[in-house]
């Protein structure tokens, strides 16, 4: 009875810290808002930023747990590029995203992957999901849709792009990760975050290998010149580089850690449904950085509240029905 008790109170107190760390990576996710939205203002570009905090994070996370004997077949293999590459595009395309709309209504608009990452599973993996999770992701589409309504006509295909490409990215990472054979291997957080380490430092370092040399062959007049293409001046950009220190070697290494540790203790289901309340957090954050001078914001959209409130809704539809309630 004794050896009962002490499983009973380890599981609770486990359960009460996945629930913390869940919250945590929710807050997280609104500073990490905030710091595109800031990084956009001062002039940062959207890739360099994005590629710079991943290697900074890669670097940080892999001095944490080291390289382990399977860091040259984790390189190696296909999944870890789809993974590391879909995750690039994930946060460059969010990153884009916040030069045309704020914080919350950003992290809001890209929950339009729950209803593609839901699609894909269907078409491509023939998951049957219940009547209520199509409800929960119907619903979330359409309360996303009423945001996308309301963004000015001349930016309305720039922001759709954006949140789409962010959707189809989200899906991509979630299934290449599902099926990545090293990461199903990995059973503790340590490993996990090895894993992630390993992936995101070799494909984050092919893709700016990629940038820089795309950059080359504008400058030699090969290519045309593309607003989304960095410049010499931005891979030198102080701000940039001071934020990409702050979000790769904070914020993306404590959501790595947070993310698979809370798994552990609350269950991928009770970690998905906090997805929910991040554009709530995103909006408390970008409200008081607008108070502290931080960052401008346009006139407060009145549909963004009933907006957020319909995608708990849907979340929470989804999350019952995939319980089989």
């Amino acid at each position: 009875m004794r050896e009962q008790g002490t499983v009973v109170v380890r599981a609770a107190g486990g359960s009460v810290s996945g629930w913390v760390e869940a919250g945590l990576y929710v807050l997280c996710i609104g500073v990490l808002s905030l710091a595109y939205a800031y990084g956009a203002a001062r002039g940062s570009n959207a890739i360099v930023f994005v590629l710079y905090s991943l290697l900074i994070s890669a670097a940080a996370l892999l001095c944490l747990t080291g390289f382990g004997p399977n860091t040259w077949a984790i390189m190696r293999a296909p999944a870890s590029w789809m993974v590391g590459l879909a995750n690039i595009v994930v946060e460059a395309g969010y990153a884009l995203l916040l030069t045309y709309v704020p914080p919350a209504d950003g992290s809001l608009m890209i929950r339009f992957s729950i209803p593609v990452t839901l699609l894909i599973g269907v078409l491509v993996f023939g998951r049957r999901p219940g009547v209520a999770v199509w409800l929960g992701a119907g619903l979330v589409g359409l309360v996303v849709g009423t945001l996308l309504s309301g963004v000015a006509p001349a930016d309305q295909p720039t922001v759709f792009a954006c949140a789409a490409t962010c959707a189809i990215a989200v899906g991509i990472r979630a299934f290449s990760s599902e099926f990545h054979k090293w990461n199903r291997a990995a059973k503790t957080v340590v490993e996990k975050v090895q894993v992630t380490g390993v992936v995101t430092l070799v494909t984050a370092l092919a893709a700016l290998v990629t940038v820089t040399l795309l950059m080359a062959a504008v400058e030699a007049g090969h290519l045309p010149a593309t607003p989304l293409l960095p410049t010499r001046a931005d891979l030198l950009h102080g701000p940039t580089l001071l934020l990409s220190l702050l979000v790769g070697g904070a914020l993306f290494t404590a959501m790595t850690y947070l993310s698979f540790s809370c798994v552990l203790k609350i269950r991928s289901e009770n970690f998905i449904a906090t997805s929910a309340f991040m554009p709530l957090s995103a909006l408390g954050v970008q409200m008081l950085a607008a108070e502290a001078g931080l960052i401008a914001l346009p006139p407060f959209n009145p549909a963004l509240l009933p907006a957020m409130l319909g995608a708990i809704v849907g979340v929470a539809l989804m999350i019952w029905g995939g319980r089989g309630g």
